[in-house]
């Protein structure tokens, strides 16, 4: 028998449960391919001015039998060094990552909302565009660019710093410079993979930390942790990281009266001696997500406790 147009529209609008909000793709696709060609650019700049000094200065530092700190060639060779580390704490490199910062976060907000707005708006039939922007966004938008420009100076800070030490070094030993070019090339893949992690893992706490905003925001008091179901969720039996301090497996199944993995979202979650503990949050490179708990969709007090 067909269905007739009124119960057509009453299963049409029947509540879905709200789905987990990930973090932006785009946002970490963006940030990371800013910050490798940042890493290639200092690795170029770097190669360019040190290689010929060291292929000069080869004959100096390697037939010096008592090399110390103080030979002319020290001089020489930081000054090549620090001629090009200078460039990355100018003005208008941090002009340049101001704007890689503010784009990050613009990115990874505007995917957040409309996220959001799908996943809650399924659950209840109610657009929650008054919501977008709570109040008190702003300001941890503009704290979270500023965090994220300390972060990308730290990246040309540490190479050059660990640069300076591994070239000296090389020298002190009588390395040969293709030697010592190896050296500086095992250290920017150290770099390149750092800034990898420092993009993964500030998208990830970004998206945590706008996800409960806007969740307090639309009057929602509790949400569901999820781990990402992999061999390398932290506290895994099975998994890689069995032993970790901080299990996002246990995290994700411990029930402390609300159901399995269910946190007040002022409080989140306790372990291993932390408190506070929210999804995406609850170590560095988190990978866990909250989907919202709403009361008659996907959360039901007198069951859930």
């Amino acid at each position: 028998m067909a269905m007739n147009k009124a119960a057509r529209e009453k299963r049409k609008k029947k509540p879905q449960a709200p789905k987990a909000i990930y973090p932006s793709k785009e946002a970490e696709q963006y940030y990371r391919g800013q910050l490798r060609g940042l890493v290639r650019l200092m690795a170029s700049e770097l190669v360019a001015a040190v290689e010929p000094e060291l292929k000069r200065l080869r004959p100096d530092y390697i037939a010096d039998s008592r090399i110390t700190l103080d030979g002319s060639w020290t001089d020489e060779i930081l000054k090549a060094i620090r001629s090009v580390s200078q460039r990355f704490i100018s003005p208008l490199f941090e002009a340049q990552i101001q704007r890689v910062a503010a784009s990050t976060i613009s990115r990874a907000e505007a995917d957040n909302a409309q996220a959001f707005r799908d996943s809650v708006n399924k659950a209840v039939g109610i657009d929650f565009q008054m919501i977008a922007r709570p109040q008190g966004m702003q300001n941890y938008l503009e704290a979270s660019t500023a965090e994220n420009v300390n972060l990308i100076k730290s990246i040309p800070a540490d190479y050059f710093r660990k640069v300076e030490s591994l070239v000296l070094g090389g020298m002190k030993e009588g390395l040969a410079p293709t030697v010592i070019a190896k050296q500086i090339q095992q250290e920017t893949g150290v770099t390149a993979r750092r800034a990898k992690l420092i993009a993964r893992d500030q998208i990830s706490q970004l998206n945590s930390d706008l996800t409960r905003q806007r969740q307090v925001a639309a009057g929602i008091t509790f949400y569901k942790s999820v781990d990402a179901d992999d061999q390398r969720v932290s506290g895994n039996p099975a998994g890689k990281y069995p032993n970790a301090k901080i299990s996002c497996y246990g995290i994700a199944r411990q029930d402390i009266g609300h159901g399995p993995g269910v946190y007040p979202i002022a409080d989140g979650a306790s372990w291993g001696g932390k408190t506070g503990l929210h999804p995406g949050k609850h170590h560095p490179l988190c990978r866990c997500v909250a989907i919202a708990m709403i009361p008659g969709v996907n959360y039901f007090p007198d069951k859930n406790g």
